[in-house]
């Protein structure tokens, strides 16, 4: 039957018959919990296993470290409760927390793991930890700890101080004391003890150090702003590749016998170098090789994924054996590319200074060498102030009186001139007059007519553009690989077809404009913060301007 008055005692818990029911329950005491059937079965499980069965080949060996993972698990939490004298409910869920965490990291991470052994190896008893991931299926067994052990604390036994102390001595010693075992037996020379499991890590290649000597190895990976085509990349990694695209060295010590894991996400190039070895370069794909989990051992290399560095005696030098993903690096100076191929500079290009709101007049014009115009205006409340706008001379029709009104173009316009499959990302400037309209648009689009806003609608001819014959590809002084592009125009107001290249521009017919090609480049390895600067990074990048004449 249920007791209505229990059940009052539970939703106040401030009545003084609940604070009397409070003060009935035993303290809760973690050392209790060594004296539980569970943590004793444990611990003994723990000894044997570690120290009679391992080795023996009684049992497989991944059995058998699967029951120390197990027994740890559950002896471990209660351990360190007595030994801190933990009661509080927060005390101890941080304990089996605790426990947990230092146990998985220890299992994914070659690094904490080495951390612990060199930590251990001060102590009569060091550590060995082979990192495997597979080892937390025993993670489950701190909660069996946590709904076994915990309760333990409260039960009210007899206090036995020296069994309590002992216990806890024994668990620490069983925990720290943790060895492979010698199925030889005692005093046996004739065998040797089995080799402990094989490291592993997730990587998509490891360099695997086979000389008799710890290496300090540099490595270079790619910056985080570049962007790669892998198609392109691998097509020759060593020529599409620029020296100054790495970003600086991170220097690993690799031990004899260990391997370096190299990540892969997409597309990976890394320049790797050593004392004694010459620069090399490492680019592959995921596609070619994904992530795995690969030993880090060379005495266990998986086929196909380890990169060797060894030791050539007959010249006393260091090199990294034959592989698909070992290629030469890029040479330190850039050959000089073809007539017509090379990299528009830097300072080629459009650009613009924030516009005034609203018509102005012009009042002064300042032109400069490099192609940008100082425009000096006032605004109808009579203000002056200035801007600027960076285009060919020849693209710049406006005047000294000219009336101006400026609308900036949103990104997303533009007339797609490229067969690759990419959205439209681009920004610009809209300048009128009562004589002329000029576009200025950069991106991976052309400025067309459409952008001027004009009452007359015209359809717009087709554009096409196409990597200039013979050119293979020149990097930038920031290590972008460039093609200059050749754009072809057909279709309405063109006349058949027009061909149009960088610094070129080409009047179309019935009063559609003239159209200056300013910059056209296809940059499938690119920096992002390098020149050209876009909206954002895209494959193709123009820079065009339309001037367009208005009639009244």
């Amino acid at each position: 039957m249920n007791d209505p008055t229990r059940a009052s005692l539970y939703r106040d818990s401030t009545a003084p018959e609940a604070q009397e029911l409070s003060q009935m329950q035993p303290t809760r005491k973690a050392h209790r919990a060594l004296l539980h059937p569970l943590w004793l079965l444990s611990l003994a499980l723990l000894v044997v296993n570690d120290h009679i069965l391992k080795g023996s080949g009684l049992l497989p060996g991944w059995f058998t470290g699967k029951l120390s993972d197990f027994a740890g698990l559950i002896v471990a939490p209660a351990l360190l409760a007595a030994m801190l004298r933990l009661s509080s409910t927060r005390a101890l869920v941080a304990a089996h927390v605790a426990t947990g965490v230092v146990f998985a990291a220890i299992n994914l991470s070659v690094p904490i793991a080495a951390a612990v052994e060199a930590l251990t190896a001060l102590t009569p008893f060091p550590w060995r930890i082979t990192v495997d991931a597979e080892d937390l299926i025993a993670l489950p067994a701190l909660l069996v700890a946590w709904r076994v052990l915990v309760p333990a604390m409260r039960e009210t036994i007899e206090e036995r101080p020296a069994m309590h102390r002992a216990l806890t001595v024994a668990g620490g010693m069983a925990c720290m004391a943790t060895s492979y075992g010698n199925p030889c037996g005692e005093g046996s020379l004739d065998c040797a003890p089995p080799e402990p499991p094989i490291a592993t890590e997730a990587a998509s290649l490891v360099l695997g150090n086979t000389t008799d000597e710890a290496r300090l190895i540099r490595v270079r990976a790619l910056k985080e702003t570049v962007d790669v085509d892998c198609q392109t990349m691998l097509a020759d990694p060593t020529r599409t590749l620029s020296r100054a695209l790495f970003g600086p060295a991170e220097t690993w010590l690799v031990e004899s016998g260990r391997a370096l894991p190299l990540q892969n996400e997409r597309c990976a190039a890394y320049l790797v170098d050593a004392d004694g070895l010459p620069m090399q370069l490492l680019a592959w794909s995921a596609t070619q090789f994904p992530t795995a989990m690969l030993s880090t051992e060379t005495r266990a290399p998986d086929a196909g994924r380890m990169i060797t560095l060894q030791l050539d005696e007959s010249i006393g030098r260091l090199e990294l054996d034959e592989h698909p993903a070992v290629h030469e690096a890029p040479p330190l100076e850039e050959a000089a590319a073809a007539p017509g191929c090379a990299p528009a500079p830097a300072s080629v290009g459009v650009d613009w200074s924030a516009p005034p709101s609203g018509v102005v007049e012009l009042t002064a014009i300042e032109s400069s060498p490099d192609g940008c115009h100082r425009f000096g205006v006032v605004d109808e409340q009579g203000n002056a102030r200035s801007f600027y706008l960076c285009v060919p001379a020849s693209a710049q029709p406006f005047e000294v009186g000219d009336k101006l009104a400026a609308t900036a173009i949103t990104s997303g316009i533009g007339m797609p001139a490229s067969s690759k499959e990419e959205a439209i990302v681009s920004e610009g400037l809209l300048l009128r007059s009562d004589t002329h309209a000029v576009v200025v648009l950069r991106g991976n689009a052309i400025a067309l007519r459409g952008l001027a806003v004009l009452p007359e609608p015209m359809t717009e001819p087709t554009l096409d553009a196409q990597v200039v014959p013979a050119c293979l590809g020149a990097h930038s002084a920031c290590g972008n690989l460039v093609f200059p592009l050749e754009l072809s125009l057909l279709g309405d107001h063109v006349g058949g077809t027009r061909f149009l290249r960088p610094g070129q521009s080409v009047t179309l017919e019935n009063g559609y404009g003239t159209l200056h090609l300013v910059r056209a480049e296809e940059l499938p390895i690119r920096d992002s913060e390098c020149a050209p600067f876009a909206p954002a990074p895209a494959r193709r990048h123009f820079e065009s301007v339309l001037v367009v004449p208005i009639t009244p």
